[in-house]
């Protein structure tokens, strides 16, 4: 049994020892994507289910987990660390945001030998992975620190993610400048644009511009996350 000496550490090394945990997450997706990705399912419908699973998968995740890190005191002790908020923010949710990709990339390894024409996209697509999921966790740590109800953070976390994933035009394609524009701001309108791609489908996009987006997106997440660590760490 290895000790963990950091936070990435210890993440880690309980991701792996928990055995029957670990088969669930990494079968959950995958049972959710392979109907949508093996089946004759319109390309932008199976998009859209798979946008949503990578987007649930970070926020909820994070918000409980740490909802419940929060009520044992673990949190507490995080402050006793000779570091600084926002470094320590970054790491916690780096690590949950990595232990999230491994969990979705059996889903990838599927996109990817169903429709191996769609490779273009797979940088993209693996970029705005890493964005939505890390953002994703952001949202889930900032809701964790307005309840000490599971149910109630995932309530939080819920009610702003579905407007927000409208206005990226994940629900139904923008056709309003304005609404066109507004998408563009949003991290979650590239996922999508992605897995539209990588599906055999036309997005709206070209793929170096989705990389350009995760991109930005990815290190926008983890600027905001930095700035945003003492209000989640010190937050009782």
């Amino acid at each position: 049994m290895m000790l963990a000496g950091t936070i990435w550490q210890r993440e880690l090394v309980e991701f792996a020892q928990r055995r029957r945990a670990l088969v669930v997450k990494l079968a959950f997706p995958l049972l959710v994507a392979a109907p949508l990705v093996l089946s004759r399912a319109p390309t932008i419908y199976a998009a859209l289910a798979l946008t949503m699973l990578v987007t649930i998968v970070g926020a909820i995740g994070s918000g409980a987990v740490l909802t419940r890190e929060r009520q044992s005191g673990l949190t507490l002790r995080y402050r006793t660390l000779p570091v600084t908020p926002g470094r320590l923010l970054i790491e916690r949710l780096s690590t949950s945001a990595l232990i999230d990709f491994v969990q979705l990339t059996p889903v990838v390894v599927l996109v990817a030998l169903r429709h191996p024409s769609g490779f273009a996209w797979w940088p993209a697509l693996l970029l705005s992975m890493a964005a939505v999921l890390l953002i994703g966790n952001l949202l889930g740590a900032v809701a964790s620190t307005l309840s000490d109800s599971p149910g109630e953070v995932m309530l939080y976390v819920i009610l702003p993610l579905l407007p927000l994933l409208y206005l990226s035009g994940v629900f139904s394609p923008p056709e309003q400048p304005a609404l066109l524009t507004i998408s563009r701001l949003l991290p979650f309108s590239y996922l999508y644009q992605a897995l539209v791609g990588a599906l055999g489908g036309q997005p709206n996009l070209l793929p170096w511009e989705t990389v350009l987006g995760g991109f930005g997106f990815l290190v926008g997440a983890i600027g905001l996350t930095g700035r945003l660590g003492r209000r989640v760490l010190e937050t009782d």
